[in-house]
């Protein structure tokens, strides 16, 4: 699914185009800032569930074999009453501060906008008018920002800013050291997409098609080997669980548990299983235009661009918009499970299901 294309030559950055980039680019860096630190802080919650387990059984083993006075007993009980203090502070904290609905809204807006940019450049659809279509994309763009008013991104600040990602390229490029590598960059660049010339069908087809194929196929090898990876040991930890009763250490149990329920709860939180199976899907559908699209001669290929077109962005909208729908009833559930936690005054339990891309 490899094609060759020809180098384009754009006159300039279109002023409705870059600043369209710039709002994707800008929302896409916060979406991925803010889901780093969602799960950076999940994780966290996990660790410490498992760690207060640890210590529960490594008190009680200490305690028979010490006794309370020691002074190692002392210490560890010390953390032992720490731990659910650090968890109960990280939980209130994500429930209050880090609402894991900010990544999902700004990816799925980065997206949308990104779909419009491509459409605008393949000028199809409502874009075909060139006298109108800068007009067109930029109520789009604003459009899709204003869904984000009155949500919980418009509580934190953006970073970088738009127009920062244009200058901070500019001055990049202006710190290269001769005209040679210049040269050089500038003939790169000129096989590659520029982002801002008007695509031709063989243009989309590598640039948007089979690039966003291949991006799909490499998250497919890494989710794939995360599902693998954890389920095999939950299968190992629960082995190891029944040796341990065998050997009459009922208590030691207790971590083999929690570590297989960590395991468990990771898998969920980042809906790894679903979200594998709908990037294969994309990326089939995706292969199969390609392949439609290298069967047509080149008469109907100039009469079915614009079926290329709206075919591989209905398909890669169908995945996002899936994709959106899935975290956010993972998120309804694991803010609902916290919640009544809370209500209870009791900490979670590492075996429950933590449910959260």
């Amino acid at each position: 699914m490899t094609s060759e294309v020809e180098p384009t030559y754009s006159p300039g950055p279109n002023p409705t185009l870059k600043r369209a980039w710039e709002r994707q680019r800008t929302y896409s860096k916060n979406a991925t800032a803010a889901q780093k630190r969602f799960f950076l802080l999940r994780i966290g919650i996990l660790v410490l569930s498992v760690l207060a387990t640890l210590l529960a059984v490594l008190h009680s083993e200490l305690v028979d074999f010490l006794g309370d006075s020691h002074q190692t007993v002392k210490v560890i009980h010390y953390i032992l009453l720490l731990v659910p203090i650090a968890l109960s502070v990280l939980l209130a904290g994500a429930v209050k501060f880090d609402k894991g609905g900010n990544w999902i809204l700004l990816r799925g807006s980065a997206e949308a906008i990104k779909r419009e940019i491509y459409c605008y450049r393949a000028q199809v659809g409502e874009y075909s008018d060139n006298t109108s279509r800068d007009a067109k994309l930029a109520r789009k763009v604003k459009v899709i920002s204003q869904r984000l008013k009155g949500t919980t991104v418009h509580h934190t600040s953006f970073s970088p800013y738009e127009g920062e990602v244009s200058r901070r390229k500019r001055s990049s490029l202006s710190k290269d050291k001769t005209s040679k590598d210049k040269k050089r960059q500038e003939a790169q660049q000129h096989h590659q997409d520029d982002k801002f010339s008007d695509l031709t069908p063989e243009h989309y087809l590598v640039w948007r098609v089979e690039d966003q194929f291949k991006w799909y196929r490499k998250r497919t090898r890494k989710l794939d080997i995360q599902l693998h990876g954890y389920q095999w040991g939950v299968y190992i930890l629960g082995g190891v669980g029944s040796f341990l009763v065998a050997l009459g250490q009922d208590t030691s149990v207790a971590v083999t548990t929690a570590l297989a329920a960590a395991f468990s709860s990771f898998l969920e939180l980042k809906r790894v299983e679903t979200t594998l199976i709908a990037y294969n899907q994309a990326a089939d559908d995706l292969y199969d235009i390609s392949t439609w699209w290298h069967g047509l001669s080149d008469q109907e290929k100039s009469e079915k661009f614009e079926l290329l077109v709206i075919s591989t962005e209905r398909t890669i909208q169908s995945e996002n918009v899936g994709w959106v729908q899935e975290m956010n009833d993972a998120l309804a559930e694991l803010y609902g499970e916290t919640e009544q936690s809370e209500d209870k005054g009791t900490n979670p339990s590492p075996s429950k299901k933590v449910d959260t891309k």
